[in-house]
């Protein structure tokens, strides 16, 4: 699939595939994929277990913590998805996660019940990269999503129309693929789908059911949920719909309807599996591209995951969700039934000044424990870094994984060299005593800083 790749290293490929198929990685994570090459990287990002029996790092981590969290506290809910994003072993799995939880949007402010949310999230984690179609179905059946669009209110004669309106707008075709009568008709097909709230499970109700005959998308017969389901997918609106908003999500914001044609023809071929789509568009040249790399602004989830991981910090883990918040994008409870919406929509005065705060809040209470700083440390002793531009080159490599633009790397050079009464002051590391001491407490803040740069806003 062709497009028009930009000049980059190996190591800037694979930091660019960590970032948007992850979180991000630390610079030695990075230089260890760097010796597997971007082939085999991509394969293993694309290669988890799904089946919580078996025995793998993240299935016996996800044992301890739910022994840990209470389920049923909406605070401890989002708590543990944070944790699980900053330390799980198949960054991939949870990003495709998040990306289905922002596509098949619910909301705890509506939906009310923790445990059916963490029931929901599973879900999407389960189905991550798997067929589209079964995923779609298991959705329609998810008692979250009954609950947050009403269909267990959805009776023969009284057809509630929310589910199947977005099932069609939001989910797989989008507008001006269906028409009100396909909303209504298809409606009727889902009559009797309900879900017991205590227990977390779908179940159907026959003597509530339409089992008469309806016509949906041009195609007349006894329809059920299931049915329409089907039909919905088949369409081939559907394969341009899904491959537009993984394109959006993982590539850049504004494809054309070349640029995503070959990953919906794919989607089709495949029978809708979402794994060989991902695989295409990790191996693609728009992936690579100019637009795409740093060609997005880091969501709330990015940022505050993304630092922790990187870092190494140890906290502040029961902010993180507070700070999320306030920076747009409250886990498990989306604006609405679109989800986020994402872009520079993430970037305002009020996110940009909680994201400030949230960095330096990290900065200050990591100082002591955070692997990064004794990594500097151990820099600093070893004579690697002894000059405030060997400083600032290496801090923001350890952060983001590239260099900074000469006019972001000039405004850190004068805050090493300005004391604190503002006039120029020298940045000594190796001079006696109070010097080094000064200079090591400016390389800590230096870290701050690098997180409030432009460059860091973006992935």
């Amino acid at each position: 699939m062709s497009g028009a790749a930009t000049t980059l290293t190996e190591y800037d490929r694979i930091a660019h595939l960590f970032r948007r198929a992850g979180f991000g990685a630390t610079h030695d994570e990075v230089t260890a994929a760097v010796g597997d090459g971007i082939q085999k990287t991509i394969d293993r990002l694309l290669s988890f277990d799904t089946d919580p029996s078996s025995i793998t790092y993240d299935h016996v981590a996800d044992r301890l913590m739910e022994n840990l969290v209470d389920f049923r506290d909406f605070a401890d809910l989002q708590v543990w998805w944070i944790d699980k994003m900053v330390r799980s072993a198949n960054p991939l799995q949870e990003k495709m996660t998040l990306f289905w939880h922002g596509h098949f949007a619910t909301g705890f402010s509506k939906v009310n019940q923790p445990l059916l949310m963490f029931q929901q999230n599973q879900l999407f984690r389960q189905h991550a990269l798997g067929n589209f179609k079964a995923l779609t179905l298991a959705v329609s059946q998810n008692p979250a999503m009954i609950l947050y669009l009403d269909n267990q209110t959805n009776r023969k004669g009284h057809a509630n129309e929310n589910y199947c309106r977005e099932l069609m707008e939001l989910f797989t075709l989008g507008i001006g693929n269906y028409t009100e009568e396909d909303v209504h008709e298809g409606a009727r097909a889902f009559t009797g789908w309900s879900c017991q709230p205590l227990t977390g499970r779908f179940f159907f109700r026959p003597r509530v059911h339409d089992d008469g005959v309806k016509t949906f998308l041009g195609q007349t017969g006894n329809w059920d949920g299931g049915d329409v389901v089907n039909m919905v997918v088949d369409n081939p609106a559907c394969a341009r719909f899904i491959a537009t908003k993984l394109f959006k999500f993982f590539v850049h914001d504004h494809p054309t309807p070349e640029d995503v044609e070959p990953f919906a023809q794919l989607f089709t071929r495949s029978g809708f599996e979402i794994k060989p789509v991902m695989a295409a568009i990790f191996r693609s040249d728009q992936f690579y591209s100019p637009l795409a790399v740093y060609g997005k602004a880091r969501s709330p989830a990015e940022f505050v995951v993304g630092t922790l991981r990187n870092t190494g910090a140890e906290g502040p883990m029961r902010a993180a969700p507070y700070a999320m918040k306030s920076m747009g994008q409250e886990l498990f409870n989306p604006p609405n039934v679109k989800g986020w919406d994402g872009g520079m929509t993430w970037i305002n005065t009020t996110t940009l000044l909680t994201r400030f705060n949230f960095a330096m809040q990290l900065a200050r209470m990591n100082e002591a424990n955070a692997p990064l700083i004794r990594d500097i440390h151990q820099q600093l002793d070893s004579g690697v870094i002894t000059s405030p531009e060997e400083a600032v080159d290496y801090c923001s490599m350890r952060l983001m994984n590239r260099n900074l633009s000469a006019a972001t790397r000039n405004v850190l050079l004068t805050y090493l060299e300005t004391g604190p009464d503002g006039d120029q002051e020298p940045f000594d590391i190796n001079g006696p005593g109070r010097e080094r001491a000064v200079a090591v407490r400016k390389i800590h803040g230096l870290l701050h800083m690098v997180m409030l740069t432009p460059e860091y806003q973006l992935v």
